[in-house]
């Protein structure tokens, strides 16, 4: 088995990968805390706790995944904290992107439809895949074929979600942002570019996972998932602080 039963055993090379990519998530993590409580004077809103709980989601989704890789905690108990730290880690992100949407969308129509696709997605998705994922690890031969197939629709389930927000934060910077351009030049023409750029990269990301996943590297991909996470938070906070700089 590839992880979805329980720990596993690998080449020190390859165990050492594993553990090296979550403690490069889990450094970006802490980053993005620091900048988190350095940037926000008050402590409220839908960003601020969107980003906590994605960071915080992230944290524990490597720290969590490594402690049952490799049999340094109890299988049952871990598996149900991973789930509901993956709960955090992805939905959590796309409710920061959500969070920030009306800076370059003026229709509330579209950030509402945004919006209740990620509640039906994650009442849809990531319901169903916990109990599955804790049947298989419970009783893998009644659960496995099962969380297989599950799992990789999950993963272009939230892939289309993530493509659909970054598209809508290309396009609408492309299109949408020309009269904030225009009243604030370079600076403004700079930033939107950067913005078009990174959500361009946040896609690239997602399908790097997706062939990780589809090629059947089910503990790789699950090491490798914190980090293309935590990589996009930071860069998403970042250029997300400097559009809200230009709108004002």
């Amino acid at each position: 088995m590839a992880g979805e039963t329980g720990p596993i055993s690998l080449p020190l090379s390859i165990s050492m990968t594993i553990a090296g990519l979550f403690a490069m998530a889990c450094l970006n993590c802490a980053e993005i805390l620091v900048l988190v409580f350095h940037t926000f004077k008050r402590y409220t809103g839908l960003y601020f706790w969107s980003m906590i709980v994605a960071t915080l989601g992230t944290v524990f989704y490597a720290i969590i995944n490594l402690l049952r890789l490799f049999s340094l905690a109890p299988n049952i108990p871990m598996a149900v904290l991973l789930a509901i730290s993956w709960w955090g880690m992805v939905t959590g992100q796309s409710v920061a992107l959500y969070s920030r949407l009306h800076l370059v969308i003026s229709n509330r129509r579209k950030t509402r439809w945004v919006l209740i696709m990620i509640i039906t997605n994650f009442f849809v998705i990531h319901i169903p895949l916990t109990i599955i994922w804790i049947g298989c690890n419970l009783d893998p031969n009644n659960f496995l074929l099962a969380f297989n197939v599950y799992e990789r629709l999950q993963l272009a389930v939230f892939f289309i979600q993530e493509s659909i927000i970054s598209g809508l934060y290309i396009w609408e910077a492309s299109h949408g942002l020309k009269s904030v351009i225009t009243v604030k030049g370079g600076k403004a023409q700079n930033i939107v570019r950067q913005l078009v750029i990174i959500n361009t990269l946040v896609i690239l990301l997602d399908i790097s996972l997706l062939i990780t996943e589809y090629t059947g590297h089910l503990y790789i991909q699950t090491s490798y998932q914190p980090l293309v996470y935590s990589i996009k938070l930071k860069i998403e906070f970042i250029i997300l602080n400097k559009l809200v700089d230009i709108i004002k």
